[in-house]
């Protein structure tokens, strides 16, 4: 079942008894200072990044890159960009590099002065976000449990709406669904009729990425896509993000773009990324056969259920009628174990947490921790 849910922030103020919060996996530092900790102590599930850490040749480069920061970055961070192009294997001008996917989710809500929006949720909520505070009217699709489907008949009838942008994760975050390259080609196609920009927010593709909409984007000056090397490649401090659209598209939006966006180091340890294929394949092995194993084991406790994921994260149902999620979260945090609760996330609620798939003996640390805070609930 799909809902269109209705709400409004204009410029001077907020019309809706629902707007988005800031709050996001990963802050281990606010959860550590809050419990007299040092941040290498939390173990965090809370936020989804590649369990085995950055390639190995990660560190040099970084090392490497020290003796260059006494001079300015390129500006547009045009190697990084012919090192992506190789990578997906695109033309360098379809593809614009930033400070992470979130300054391009911002630069499309100034640049593309929307009206209305609809967005498919549940979805990161900085989408939501920075169009509201751009003035524009923002509604939405609610995909429901358990399947979190998105109908291209009902998504078809939605667009009929007139609006400026649709705006869809995939994979899916939080629920981990995702959308197999042929219906994201049709959904595209929907877009194209109804002249509505196509706004796909890929962060999590790298672990499917047979069903990246890239190429697609490259050639259609409706669809724009956002990738980040921060889940990937274990890069989130680095903030490595960019887009992938028609150049006519890049073009326009290089131009509203901040030079410098991306620093010195982040340029040179991201293009040592892309170069290791062999890092790129072992990690996909590894979090196919890990994620298989933390969903049976998770479908064993009692009181929780879990939902197929086809990312680096589950979520979870706590079953009706037991305390919530962020209760259960609570007790976890007693343990130093921090996961996501998804009280925040349109379509979701108090019910439902997320974590995220780490290696085994970590993996094994949360099952422990959820038996002891699940019996005492």
């Amino acid at each position: 079942m799909v809902v269109v849910v209705r709400e409004r922030y204009g410029p001077v103020g907020i019309r809706s008894c629902r707007v988005p919060d800031r709050c996001h996996g990963g802050d281990v530092y606010s959860f550590a200072r809050a419990r007299g900790i040092a941040p290498e102590g939390v173990l965090d599930f809370s936020a989804s990044i590649n369990p085995l850490g950055w390639p190995p040749a990660a560190k040099k480069a970084y090392h490497r890159a020290l003796t260059r920061i006494v001079h300015y970055p390129e500006p547009y961070a045009a190697a990084l960009t012919e090192a992506l192009a190789r990578y997906h294997g695109i033309d360098p001008a379809a593809i614009l590099a930033g400070n992470g996917a979130t300054q391009f989710i911002y630069l499309l809500a100034r640049t593309l002065t929307p009206q209305r929006i609809l967005v498919v949720a549940p979805l990161f909520s900085e989408h939501e976000t920075a169009f509201r505070l751009n003035g524009a009217r923002v509604e939405r699709l609610l995909l429901r449990p358990p399947q979190f489907a998105l109908s291209c008949e009902r998504l078809g009838q939605a667009l009929t709406n007139s609006y400026t942008a649709l705006v869809l994760t995939n994979p899916n975050s939080p629920t981990g669904s995702l959308l197999p390259l042929a219906h994201g080609e049709e959904i595209a196609r929907l877009c194209r009729q109804t002249q509505t920009v196509l706004i796909v927010d890929e962060t999590f593709i790298d672990w499917s990425e047979k069903d990246s909409l890239k190429q697609y984007a490259c050639r259609s000056p409706h669809v724009i896509v956002l990738r980040s090397l921060t889940k990937f490649f274990a890069l989130p401090g680095l903030r490595v993000g960019y887009l992938i659209a028609h150049p006519r598209i890049v073009k326009r939006l290089r131009l509203q773009l901040e030079p410098w966006s991306v620093n010195t180091v982040a340029q040179e340890v991201a293009r040592v990324c892309l170069r290791d294929r062999r890092f790129v394949q072992r990690s996909r092995a590894f979090m196919t056969r890990e994620r298989a194993w933390l969903l049976r084991q998770l479908t064993t406790l009692p009181g929780i259920r879990p939902f197929p994921s086809e990312t680096n994260f589950l979520l979870v149902r706590v079953a009706t009628g037991t305390p919530d999620a962020c209760r259960l979260a609570q007790l976890l945090a007693e343990r130093h174990l921090l996961i996501r609760t998804c009280d925040n996330f349109p379509g979701l609620g108090r019910q439902f947490f997320r974590v995220a798939v780490r290696t085994r003996p970590e993996n094994r640390r949360l099952l422990a921790g959820l038996r002891e805070a699940l019996a005492l609930l």
